[in-house]
């Protein structure tokens, strides 16, 4: 299931078009563009930031970077690509300010539409859903207290129960001078069909042009968490009170026990279970079962605790 036009609507941009937001920055070789992103995020067509040497080789290499904003002093280092590029005294807080302009003051990140919600959903008094960029798809049940923001999509029959939020922010934040920043998110959220979001957990919504994903008939337990730009396989479990970080990648039929932590940018595979507790730092193949802080191979961790016991006795 795709999220809806509003978040799929715009097509790219020019550099320039966009930058004269920020007096800070200046474009040297214009470029179409489609979002901003990390160096590290796959996202097609994306301005990234870089401000030392070793980040912009790996910017200029980086697959769907278009442009990049960079210092004065690194620019020539970027003569012999085609990537657009812009330059600013300081990268990062003109990277955030261009973001945060982009949300507050442009359509960039897509035109807002009126919230949608199918006759045959059920939503209860007390519930809230935002008044635009929501679809509610048929047969859903939203329960008593629970909080749907914009740029979420729920699929056929999914249900939200008491408590959950769907579509607040992550924990995306920058550092300058000293401060912490926060990103503001711009992304979408979209669960698909016959999924369950259960008491109190939070799905967050992504931060550039992209959509945090939970697919079809997947579960998210009681007071789990799932941050932005995260991408569920379908028939997934999230056990309660789980913690997922953000761009990290589920497969289809994997679990995750209860209070596991799966930190940003891995890769869980189908069938892969992590057990409860475990916290994950390191991707996981498919079909494989982790264990223990940090997570292994749960055979690995269960001979290695067999050979410390006989060591003790």
């Amino acid at each position: 299931m795709r999220p809806r036009s509003f978040r799929r609507g715009f097509i790219m941009s020019r550099l320039h078009e966009f930058c004269e937001l920020v007096s800070a920055i200046e474009v040297v070789r214009d470029q179409d563009v489609q979002s901003l992103g990390f160096v590290e995020i796959e996202l097609d067509g994306r301005l990234v930031f870089a401000e030392n040497a070793k980040n912009l080789n790996i910017a200029i290499k980086a697959k769907g970077v278009a442009a990049v904003l960079t210092t004065p002093e690194l620019a020539t280092e970027v003569r012999g690509s085609s990537i657009g590029l812009a330059v600013s005294a300081d990268p990062r807080r003109s990277f955030h300010a261009l973001h945060s302009a982009l949300v507050a003051q442009t359509d960039f990140y897509g035109k807002p539409l009126p919230t949608s919600i199918n006759r045959s959903a059920v939503v209860h008094p007390t519930a809230h859903i935002d008044d635009s960029c929501v679809a509610v798809g048929p047969d859903c049940r939203i329960e008593a207290g629970a909080i749907v923001l914009n740029a979420t999509t729920l699929g056929r029959g999914v249900r939200v129960l008491s408590g959950a939020v769907l579509g607040s922010e992550g924990f995306q934040t920058m550092k300058f001078d000293g401060e912490i920043r926060d990103l503001p998110h711009a992304g979408s959220l979209v669960i698909g069909d016959g999924s369950v979001v259960m008491a109190n957990a939070v799905v967050a919504r992504a931060v550039f042009r992209q959509a945090t994903l939970v697919s079809a008939g997947c579960r998210i337990g009681n007071g789990a968490f799932v941050s932005h730009n995260t991408q569920i396989g379908c028939r997934t479990l999230i056990g309660h009170g789980a913690t997922i970080a953000g761009n990290t990648k589920i497969g289809s039929d994997a679990v995750i026990g209860p209070g596991a932590v799966v930190l940003d940018r891995l890769t869980i595979g189908d069938g892969a279970f992590v057990t409860a507790g475990a916290v994950v730092t390191r991707s996981v193949a498919a079909g494989t079962r982790v264990s223990g802080n940090f997570a292994m191979e749960h055979r690995r961790l269960v001979r290695m605790l067999a050979r410390e016991t006989r060591k003790g006795s």
